[in-house]
């Protein structure tokens, strides 16, 4: 087999693999919401991720990312728990099987040690669909 054939070969077996969602649907990537807090100056995060789904089970805290496979639709209790002072992006993207998104980005959003800062976050599993917003801040 000379380098072409194996080229080709090795061509074919790649977009045979890209197009395999669109023969076989169950091959397609699930449904996810994923969640997921950066430091705006670098490092790590100054705060922790807590979420409570509708059913009222908890995930976190973490320290980075909350990655929910196949969620629910209906309000989630998002909290951001301050470690440290600092400012931090949060960001929440959910996709389809299809290859949807939506998308949500809070920049700039300071915080302290000690503090909470409480999210809701409507989630729709059609379309998908997030509505986010910032609903108060606490203290543990």
């Amino acid at each position: 087999m000379n380098r072409v054939t194996k080229i080709s070969a090795w061509l074919a077996i790649c977009l045979f693999i890209a197009a395999a969602p669109a023969f076989f649907p169950s091959a397609a990537a699930a449904q996810t919401l994923d969640i997921s807090i950066e430091s705006e100056t670098g490092g790590s995060p100054p705060g922790e991720l807590l979420l409570t789904d509708p059913s009222g089970d908890r995930t976190g805290p973490m320290t980075k990312d909350i990655h929910l496979s196949n969620p629910m639709s209906g309000f989630y209790n998002l909290r951001v728990i301050g470690r440290r002072t600092g400012t931090y992006i949060l960001f929440l993207k959910a996709y389809t099987a299809s290859g949807s998104t939506s998308d949500v980005r809070f920049p700039h959003m300071t915080t302290k040690a000690g503090e909470v800062h409480h999210y809701d976050v409507n989630f729709s599993a059609e379309g998908p669909k997030l509505d986010v917003r910032r609903t108060r801040i606490t203290t543990e």
